[in-house]
């Protein structure tokens, strides 16, 4: 075990898109493999046991390089007699364990930005951010407008006699509703991606994240909380008068401004207003980048 092991290397991802943290590390190394074989041979002995180092067997050279596996031994001897054991072991890395010698390196080549600096950030870039992390305003509003017809049907008083029929039209109506609003949420995903927002005093992030590479697939876990974005900047909006379009992906992003705010008026109601709905918003203003994450972290 590594004792002079950096507290910053020991990260838990909520988010880890695997395929890139090993294509970016087969890439360093040309080529590598994940299981290294361990070759050592044991001296044991009546009153002490010593080991010899003998080697290391891998098919490629990411463990002497990267991974700088040391399995060097010291020999202390009491007797004259004893036996040798050849021993075979095999160490396996995690994808956790990847990200965190991949991560390591761009910090040690300096090939990460570390702030929201405008001025020096450039597509193509790796960078890390830290802030707070929420879905996109869009499907959050939609979940939870959903979230209040559920609430809304648990609560709800049994129609009295006579009224079964109109209470009965109402709840077909609403259905009708739900499932127009799912629907328009789908859209929303329907790439296999959705859009997050990290933000922090100095700007604001929009990270196109994979759905599939969600720890365990649970959004609720993530949102809200403070994490660190290890990802590549894609694109970059400088000035507030610029924005990035949350519908860029979607069919949607076709209509025009006119037809999107008329087609939205109908959350915005006055009977809407009494519950504590988050902002409606269909873009987010700059100063502010669009990164493909590889990871989401603390």
């Amino acid at each position: 075990m590594d004792k002079n092991i950096n507290s910053d290397r020991l990260i838990i991802p909520v988010y880890i898109n695997e395929k890139i943290v090993l294509d970016m590390l087969a890439i360093m190394e040309d080529g590598f493999s994940m299981i290294s074989q361990v070759n050592y041979t044991e001296h044991k002995e009546n009153l002490s046991a010593q080991k010899v180092d003998a080697g290391i067997s891998t098919s490629a050279s990411i463990l002497s390089k990267l991974l700088k596996i040391d399995v060097s031994g010291e020999l202390s001897r009491t007797g004259n007699s004893g036996e040798n054991e050849n021993i075979v072991k095999e160490k396996v890395h995690t994808n956790v364990s990847l990200l965190s010698k991949f991560r390591g390196f761009l910090v040690e080549h300096k090939m990460v930005k570390t702030d929201f600096d405008f001025s020096k950030i450039q597509v193509g870039d790796f960078i890390e951010v830290e802030g707070e992390l929420q879905k996109n305003p869009l499907i959050n509003y939609m979940d939870i407008f959903i979230d209040l017809f559920r609430m809304a049907e648990i609560f709800e008083d049994k129609p009295q006699l006579g009224k079964k029929t109109q209470a009965n039209n109402q709840k077909k109506k609403e259905n009708e509703t739900i499932k127009q609003i799912k629907s328009f949420a789908d859209e929303l995903k329907h790439s296999g991606t959705i859009d997050f927002i990290l933000s922090n005093s100095k700007g604001k992030a929009v990270l196109s994240a994979q759905e599939r590479y969600l720890a365990n697939d649970n959004i609720s876990e993530i949102i809200g909380g403070h994490f660190k974005v290890l990802g590549k900047v894609i694109s970059i909006c400088k000035e507030d008068t610029e924005n990035i379009d949350l519908l860029r992906k979607t069919s949607l992003s076709i209509l025009s401004e006119e037809l999107l705010n008329e087609m939205f008026s109908a959350f915005q109601t006055a009977d809407m207003k009494q519950f504590n709905l988050p902002e409606l918003k269909t873009k987010i203003l700059g100063p502010a980048i669009i990164i493909i994450p590889v990871a989401i972290y603390v």
